[in-house]
């Protein structure tokens, strides 16, 4: 599937079947995590993989008994290094831009799992300190999220998207456009018509051009021509003063 199928089609799973999932599965998944935007590329992010039913359900017990934390294939906690973010951007940093970061990595693994054919979803209910206790979390890092993935054993109803039209504004907080779904209509084909004109005007480049290149070969051609026919005549006037 494509990119806007993939995100179109995800949803949130929290019910799995009791298949085990292959090493190179999960660690593709994590690899996708790593390759997500961060600010200024700082990667501060650390991903703790946890396929142990015994610590999986102790998670349980302090994510409001999310009955997924147990019963998922594997999870993917999610932590922040607020320190090291921090000696970049200072307070913003530590505050926001890590918890964006993280965020950024969860979507993409959870786009990547469902890609794969997995089902996932993002738990942040969680008792912090317990979960600090149960993995060995030290106080510099910061968990922000656990993912609970596995082979999906149910198919959730259509997700209901607020109408763009609601969520939208343009240039200013609060500028709608009634219609625009319209207006995104007649900017695609605005669009659409730029880059055709666009490829016209690179097909006209490339004809001249192929133009330009016929004509000085067959320049270069006429003149190595006569050069060759000068050569011959001046051999041939040579060959006769010597006779």
């Amino acid at each position: 599937m494509d990119a806007l199928e993939c995100i179109s089609t995800r949803r949130s799973i929290r019910r799995f079947l009791n298949v085990p999932v292959d090493f190179e599965t999960i660690m593709t998944i994590v690899e996708a995590g790593s390759l997500a935007p961060s600010s200024g590329n700082v990667q501060d992010w650390k991903f703790i993989i946890v396929d142990r039913k015994d610590l999986m359900k102790k998670m349980c017990e302090h994510s409001l008994k999310q009955e997924c934390v147990h019963n998922a294939a594997f999870l993917i906690v999610v932590c922040s290094d607020p320190e090291h973010t921090e000696l970049h951007y200072g307070l913003r940093g530590e505050r926001l831009y890590t918890v964006q970061n993280c965020a950024a990595a969860a979507e993409n693994m959870l786009l990547t799992a469902h890609a794969l054919g997995l089902g996932g979803t993002w738990v942040g209910a969680f008792d912090e300190e317990k979960l600090r206790e149960i993995l060995d979390i030290p106080k510099s890092a910061r968990p922000q999220a656990i993912l609970a993935f596995g082979y999906p054993d149910e198919v959730p109803d259509h997700k209901k998207v607020k109408d763009l039209s609601i969520i939208t504004y343009f240039n200013s907080y609060g500028a709608t456009i009634k219609k625009v779904h319209h207006v995104l209509r007649e900017y695609s084909l605005d669009w659409e018509a730029r880059i055709k004109k666009a490829h016209t005007a690179m097909e006209r480049i490339r004809e001249k051009a192929q133009a330009v290149t016929k004509e000085t070969r067959e320049k270069i051609t006429k003149k190595g021509k006569s050069f060759f026919q000068r050569y011959k005549e001046e051999l041939g006037k040579r060959r006769i003063k010597k006779r």
